[in-house]
C-alpha cells in the first residue's frame, strides 16, 4: 500500500530514500582514496564525516523526513536495504585487519591520522552492528556476533535490549546520561556500569537453581572476556606490537564515539515515576535529529525515539513531533558536548522548555 507522505517528506521519493540509506558505505570510498594518495588523504574520510557532512546539512536545510512501510519495497529493494549494514560490517572488519597487517608500511603521522579515521569508522560501525543485532536472520545475528568481537563490545546485544530498551531513561539505566552530567563522568561511568550490568543480569539467571558455579562458568561474560583476549592475541600475532596498538587506539576512539552517541540521546530526560512505577516510554524520552546527511550516514540514528517506540529497522523509522530536537546533527554534536558549558547552553533550555523531569549528576 503507498504511503500518503511518502512523495511529500522523502527527498527524491522512495528511490532517494534507498540510494541515500546507502551512504554510509561511502566512508569506505574515502578510505580507498586515503590508502591510494596516502599523506593528508588519510584523512578524508574524517574530514567527509565531521566536516563535508555537517556543512551539507547546513548549505541544503533537508530535513530527514522519510515515511515508508515495509510493503511499499519490493524485494530487490529490501535485499539492498537489508544487505546495506552486513556489508559495512563486512568492509569494516576487512579494512582493519588489513590496516593492522600493514600499518608499519606508514608513518607515525600517518597513523595517528588512520586512528582518527578508523574511529569514527568504528564508531559507525556501531550502528551497523546496532541493525544487525536487532534483526531476526541468522546471518545478521551471525555477523552481529563477528562485528561486536571486532569492537570490543561483544555483550552489545545483551545491555541493548535486555536492560537499555526495558530501562531507557530510568535510574536503572547506565545509558542514559544525567541532567548536567558531563560525557567524561558518563563514560567513566557507562562503559564499566554497562559490562557489570551485563554480569548480574547473567548471573542472577543462571544462579536460579544452578548455584554460584554455574552463575560464573556458564556466563556469557566470562566467555567474552575470554574471546575479546583471545581475538586481540590474533590481532597482535598478525600485525605485531604496532598492530596492536593501533587496533587498541582505534577501539579507544570508537567506543569514544559510541559512548558519545549514547549520552547524547537519551541526556537529561527521565521518565516520571507513579506509585513507584516508571511510565511507559514515549517519544519524549529521546532527543531526535532529523539533519539529512548526518541522519543517512549513521544508518539514521537521529530517529531514536520512534526506534525505542516501534523498533523497526532504520529504512522505516519515522520523525516524531513530540521528540525533543537537537539543534544540530551528532557530528556537530558530538564536539559540542566535550565543552560541558557549551553543550549545556545550548541543550538545558531545550530541556528545561520540555518540562521533564531532571535528575542532576
Amino acid at each position: 500500500m503507498q504511503s500518503t507522505t511518502s512523495n511529500k517528506t522523502a527527498i527524491g521519493g522512495k528511490f532517494g530514500h534507498v540510494a541515500f540509506c546507502f551512504l554510509p558505505l561511502a566512508t569506505f570510498v574515502f578510505f580507498a582514496l586515503g590508502l591510494y594518495c596516502r599523506g593528508f588523504w588519510l584523512l578524508s574520510p574524517a574530514l567527509f564525516m565531521m566536516v563535508m557532512i555537517p556543512v551539507l546539512d547546513l548549505v541544503t536545510g533537508w530535513q530527514d523526513n522519510a515515511r515508508f512501510e515495509a510493503g511499499e519495497f519490493n524485494r530487490a529493494e529490501l535485499f539492498l536495504l537489508r544487505w546495506n549494514p552486513r556489508l559495512y560490517a563486512i568492509f569494516y572488519m576487512v579494512l582493519m585487519i588489513y590496516l593492522a597487517r600493514h600499518i608499519t608500511q606508514f608513518s607515525i603521522a600517518e597513523g595517528l591520522m588512520l586512528i582518527a579515521s578508523t574511529s569514527l569508522l568504528g564508531g559507525i560501525g556501531f550502528g551497523a552492528a546496532h541493525e544487525l543485532l536487532h534483526a531476526k536472520e541468522k546471518l545478521d545475528q551471525f555477523l552481529q556476533r563477528i562485528m561486536t568481537v571486532f569492537l570490543f563490545y561483544p555483550h552489545y546485544k545483551l545491555i541493548h535490549i535486555r536492560s537499555h530498551h526495558v530501562h531507557t531513561s530510568t535510574d536503572y539505566d547506565e545509558n542514559t546520561a544525567w541532567y548536567n552530567e558531563t560525557i567524561y563522568s558518563y563514560i567513566a561511568r557507562t562503559i564499566p556500569g554497562s559490562a557489570v550490568r551485563c554480569w548480574q543480569m547473567e548471573a542472577r539467571q543462571l544462579a536460579k537453581g544452578k548455584g554460584p558455579v554455574a552463575a560464573v562458568f556458564k556466563n556469557k561474560m566470562t566467555w567474552y572476556a575470554v574471546g575479546q583476549f583471545a581475538f586481540l592475541g590474533v590481532i597482535y600475532l598478525l600485525g605485531g606490537p604496532w598492530g596492536f596498538l593501533f587496533y587498541v587506539a582505534h577501539l579507544a576512539g570508537s567506543h569514544v564515539v559510541l559512548e558519545s552517541v549514547n549520552y547524547i540521546q537519551h541526556y537529561g530526560l527521565l521518565r516520571d515515576k507513579n506509585e513507584g512505577e516508571y511510565e511507559k516510554p514515549g517519544p519524549e524520552h529521546s532527543w531526535d535529529t532529523y539533519h539529512f546527511f548526518s541522519s543517512y550516514v549513521t544508518f539514521r540514528v537521529g530517529h531514536h525515539s520512534y526506534h525505542h517506540l516501534a523498533v523497526k529497522p532504520y529504512y522505516l523509522l519515522v520523525s516524531e513531533p513530540e521528540a525533543p530536537k537537537l539543534p544540530v546533527g551528532y557530528f556537530w554534536a558530538i564536539p559540542m558536548i566535550y565543552l560541558p558549558p557549551w553543550w549545556r547552553s545550548a541543550i538545558n533550555p531545550r530541556l528545561k522548555a520540555a518540562g521533564v523531569e531532571i535528575k542532576p549528576a
